[in-house]
């Protein structure tokens, strides 16, 4: 009971990670993100540890249950997809933080 209420908090934290990244972008591409409007990324921006992790897992949990191969594990292929590219991208943001943060200390 305990790692299925762990998988449900897992899945629930990775989609509204995955929400608070989509939908600043998505605004930002129809009305063009100026100046504060890049603001609105900064809950994902805080999000990024605790995303990331719980991203990890579920995208471990999306494959387990592809390789299971039930009639209905179909369900797990957008969500690997999906998980897998907003956790290359957290990885990608944070190897990209720590780039700048080493290189431009003044």
């Amino acid at each position: 009971m305990l790692r299925r209420l762990s998988i449900a908090i897992s899945y629930f934290v990775s989609i509204v990670y995955f929400l608070l990244i989509l939908l600043p972008s998505v605004y930002c591409l129809q009305h063009g993100c100026r100046g504060p409007e890049g603001d609105a990324f900064m809950p994902a921006f805080f999000l990024t540890p605790f995303g990331a992790i719980a991203t990890a897992f579920s995208l471990h949990n999306s494959i387990q249950h592809i390789r299971k191969r039930q009639s209905w594990s179909w369900v797990f292929w957008p969500l690997a997809i999906v998980f897998a590219t907003v956790l290359l991208g957290a990885i990608t943001f944070i190897v990209w933080l720590i780039y700048e943060l080493a290189t431009h200390h003044r």
